[in-house]
Parts: structure tokens; C-alpha cells; sequence
């Protein structure tokens, strides 16, 4: 629905994701605040391209 590259983003903020969990539970917490971060950019980017498309409709 987003093109392509769609799925190697997904996956990689999968990964980013589990390697926050990881951080965390190492008590990284400025690693887990950075990879929180990009994650959670990424799911607003993401809602922000699904209500595009679904405005396009």
C-alpha cells in the first residue's frame, strides 16, 4: 500500500523496537529513549500515510 520499501521499514522498527525492549531491560536508558523515539516517529508516520490513503479513497 506504501510502496516497496515498506516492509524493510517494518522490520527494522521491529528490530528497533526489541532492541529498546533489550536496552531497557539492561538499564540503557538513553538507548532506550533514542529508540523509543525513532519508533515512535515511525508509527506516526505511518498513521499519517494510512489516513492519506484511506482520504484518497
Amino acid at each position: 500500500m506504501f510502496g516497496p520499501l515498506n516492509g524493510v521499514r517494518t522490520g527494522l522498527v521491529i528490530a528497533a523496537a526489541i532492541t529498546g525492549v533489550m536496552a531497557a531491560i539492561l538499564g540503557q536508558w538513553a538507548v532506550t529513549a533514542a529508540l523509543g523515539a525513532g519508533v515512535a516517529v515511525h508509527g506516526l508516520g505511518w498513521l499519517y500515510l494510512y489516513q492519506r490513503h484511506q482520504g484518497e479513497q
